[in-house]
């Protein structure tokens, strides 16, 4: 049996969100960025996630651990995984496809909403020299941006008036972005409301051998099946599928367990965005 180090969810939770506030929930996010730039395939960024109350998030980390340990894998990380790479050199495809399905198991037990945006980057360059709005930000913000959102309509479809912690792992040059947007909803009480805003929390896949939050990595695979899904449809530019709908995300969809909302942003979306994406959007 191996063993490794995990911050334990309560502990996490009882730390960035206050215990007499309603139920509280917390949302993970990770991004996936693509910079291939070969004929069919356009580079994208995918921003993605899902969210639980913290009673089902400490439900879902023993169970996640558990199928870590049979493998005996540090972490789950889904870009190797598909790769067959590190961790996963040498799997056979019944190991591979079995370990999947365990996993996803517990993503359709424990998540109970998944979310995510995603943008081609030539997409967005253009709509950036035509919309104003979007220039003081990057495609990747842009994108953690409406997640936010998604989960606020959430909030409100569900009536929940709980405290939401937003937990984004570290995104690749752009926690700068990250922490002027948390500054900009922070400054508006119409915003604090809307997200009903328990604070925004950059974490690192990894630290001092600490691995952070096992939801993180159910976001991970969201977020990849995600950029691939959106790939698949739009690699050239009209729609036109490159591949089937991949059966590891029918897996995670079918059973309409997971109440989901992942939208693409195309050219004409950006271009005709509004101010208010940005601010309260009420």
């Amino acid at each position: 049996m191996v063993n490794f180090a995990y911050l334990p969810i309560e502990d996490f939770a009882d730390a960035v969100t206050p215990t007499n506030a309603g139920p509280r929930v917390l949302a993970m996010l990770v991004a996936y960025f693509d910079a291939s730039k070969t004929q069919l395939r356009r580079p994208y960024v995918a921003v993605a996630g899902c969210l639980a109350n913290l009673n089902t998030w400490k439900l879902f980390q023993p169970e996640w651990q558990s199928i870590l340990n049979d493998e005996g894998l540090p972490f789950f990380h889904m870009t190797d995984f598909e790769a067959y790479k590190n961790d996963y050199k040498g799997w056979t495809k019944e190991r591979h496809e079995k370990c999947l399905i365990r996993l996803g198991t517990v993503m359709v037990n424990r998540t109970e909403f998944a979310y995510g945006r995603g943008v081609a980057l030539d997409d967005w360059e253009y709509a950036k020299t035509k919309n104003e709005v979007l220039n003081p930000w990057s495609a990747f913000t842009y994108c953690a941006n409406q997640c936010f959102h998604s989960i606020a309509i959430w909030a409100n479809e569900h009536n929940h008036i709980g405290p939401i912690s937003y937990i984004v792992e570290s995104g690749d040059g752009y926690n700068g972005e990250l922490i002027k947007l948390k500054d900009d909803i922070e400054s508006s009480p119409t915003r604090r409301m809307r997200f009903r805003w328990a604070g925004l929390h950059i974490l690192p896949k990894l630290a001092d051998a600490l691995y952070p939050l096992t939801p993180l990595q159910a976001a991970d695979v969201w977020a990849f099946e995600t950029r691939k899904e959106w790939e698949n449809k739009y690699a050239v530019g009209d729609g036109e599928r490159l591949h089937p709908v991949r059966h590891s995300i029918k897996f995670l969809l079918q059973s309409g367990a997971v109440k989901h909302d992942m939208g693409f942003s195309t050219r004409e979306n950006l271009v005709n965005l509004q101010p208010y994406w940005f601010t309260e959007r009420e």
